[in-house]
Order: structure tokens, then sequence, then C-alpha cells
């Protein structure tokens, strides 16, 4: 059986003291960055872990972060955690992940189980509690962060998320510069942040465009694939309400919608133009190529976890909000054409 790697271990072979080496651990700021990327660099060689008990006693930190999503199979909610589990990490964290499946009320249950395991920070990236319920639970002083999703009062919190209005509003440009002027939304019935902001910039362009928004042309279900095909085959049978365009909330329901389209003998894009939202890494595979708007997934999930860490190792920045909003990106690929004159 191999001998337990322990911290004087880690001290003698980088070269530094004990107590060093512990600073690297729990408060890694205090420490050069050359010291610090050199044991750091023994930790992971020695594939040294810590006790988290002795840690706790310690520092009383508990070394971990509770994330929260509300769908863990969505590709979007993947690529955010494994960015916000690479940062941690590199700080000797680890993460504690809690899916909610969109309901509200395991929301609260999961939120409130993270503060009394007494997580050091809580990364949300699902927000369906209320304003109230959200300032009840802020009171137990855990670092919170949102990422993507925000709660009502915004200002008060620190937050990472794309200018979704904006994302909305350039997807329905885009189609619009291809001739369209039936162009459905295709969004989920959650009453987030997210999902309304696209549907206000979806709207924005129509009325800019001086084209009546329509409720027909509004389609309601979950950001989930088998929700988009779901929605996608209503969105063919509507008759004289058919569109020639969707614009997607988020791509996993535009790639639901692509399989309606393949089941009906719809083509895309000569009968049908797609759009979506995300840019999840499936959208960009041969077999699929969805044009898309982007939201830096990766970048959203990394900056999260910079801002939760900061505010774990820092308490004196607790009161400094830290709230930075991407811009979108249009990004072109094959699922939209221009329209046919008729």
């Amino acid at each position: 059986m191999d001998k337990e790697v322990t911290i004087n271990d880690i001290a003698r072979e980088a070269g530094v003291s004990k107590a060093t080496v512990s600073r690297v651990l729990n408060n890694p700021e205090k420490v050069a960055k050359k010291t610090r990327e050199k044991v750091l660099k023994v930790i992971q060689e020695k594939n040294y872990r810590p006790n988290p008990m002795a840690r706790s006693l310690t520092t009383r930190k508990t070394g971990v972060i509770g994330v929260v999503v509300s769908d863990i199979t969505n590709p979007f909610y993947a690529v955010m955690v494994r960015s916000i589990e690479e940062v941690c990490r590199s700080y000797q964290y680890h993460i504690f992940l809690c899916n909610t499946d969109g309901r509200e009320e395991e929301e609260e249950l999961y939120v409130k189980s993270l503060i009394e395991k007494k997580v050091d920070g809580i990364i949300l990236g699902a927000t369906r509690m209320n304003d109230q319920e959200i300032q009840n639970l802020a009171k137990a002083q855990t670092p919170m962060v949102f990422v993507s999703r925000l709660p009502e009062n915004r200002e008060q919190y620190d937050y990472v998320i794309v200018d979704s209005v904006l994302g909305g509003y350039l997807a329905t440009k885009y189609l619009l510069s291809l001739g369209h002027t039936k162009i459905a939304y295709l969004g989920g019935h959650w009453p987030t942040s997210s999902n309304l902001e696209r549907l206000e910039g979806y709207k924005r362009a129509l009325e800019e465009a001086g084209i009546e928004v329509r409720d027909e042309y509004i389609y309601c279900g979950e950001f989930r694939m088998e929700n988009g095909y779901r929605e996608g085959i209503k969105i063919l049978r509507a008759g004289k309400y058919r569109p020639t365009a969707v614009f997607s909330a988020n791509d996993a329901m535009a790639i639901g919608l692509l399989e309606a389209c393949n089941e009906e003998g719809v083509r895309v894009p000569e009968e049908l133009s797609i759009i979506g939202f995300d840019d999840i890494p499936l959208s960009a595979s041969r077999l699929i190529q969805l044009t898309t708007v982007s939201q830096s997934t990766a970048e959203l999930g990394s900056l999260s976890g910079k801002i939760i860490m900061d505010k774990v190792l820092n308490p004196r920045k607790k009161d400094v909000r830290q709230q930075i909003v991407f811009p979108p990106k249009l990004v072109i690929r094959g699922t939209c054409a221009r329209i046919k004159e008729e």
C-alpha cells in the first residue's frame, strides 16, 4: 500500500515551509505567484489531497462550492459546469452539483441544504425562487453568484450573464434580413430572465420592422430537446399560421425542432429557417450546422467561478458587486436561408 502523501512531504519537495503550503491551499492570494505555482505543481505531481476535516477546523472553510442548475441534461449547463469546476479545482476546491429540474421548491431546498452544510459559496444557474426567498437566503451571508439567469432585483447581487435582449434582437433581425416576416418564437414557459429577455428582443425586432407580434407565432415548452420536438410538430402543423422561420430561445429546443422537421419531411433551410441560442458544441457538428447566437458558455462558467472564489478568499469584497454582461455573437451556419419570393 502506497504511503499517504502529507503536507510535510509537499513542503520538503517544494523547498518551502509547511505554513507556506497551508497558505497556498487556504489563502493562495497571500502567496507570491512563483511560489504558489511551484507548490501547486508538486501538489499535482504527488496527487496530494488535503484532509477536508482538518482543513475545515483550521480555516473554518469546507473547500466546497455549491452549483445549482435547472437541467444538467442540457449541454449548455454541462459546458458551463465543467468550466466552473476547472476554476474551483485550481484553488483546491470541489463543487457540489445540484440539479433542480426546473422546480422552484427543489431549488429552494437545495440552496437551504447547501447553506446548512456550510459550503463556502454558491453559484446559481437556476433562478425560479421569488425575490423574497432569495433575500432571505442572502441573509445567511454565504457568497452567491448568479450565472446565465437573474433574480428580480439584480442590482443587489453578483452575476455573469449574456445580454439576452440583444441576443433575441440579433437573431430575429437576421431572419428579417433574409426576407422572413412570419417568424415564430420557441421558448420556455419558465418565467426566467433569459426566456423573458430573449422574447423581448424578438418582439423589439419585429416591432421595429413594423410587423405585428402575434400570439399564434409564440410557442412555449421547456428548454429541452424533447420539448423542441413536441412544439416543433405543432409549429409545422399550424396551417395558415405556419411560420417560414423560427427563433428558438436555446439550441437544445432548436435541435428538437430539426428532428420534427426531419420527421415531417420539411427541408431546412429551404422550407423553414431555424436559429438557436447558446452555441453548444453539438450545434457546430457537421450533421446539424445550426445557425445560433453564442453566449460564450465556457467563459460564463469560468468567470462565475473566479468571482465566487474571489468572494470566498477575500471576505472584505463581499459587498463589492461584480456584475458582468457579455455581448452575444451571431454565428451563421447552415440552417437559415433567404425566403423564396412567391
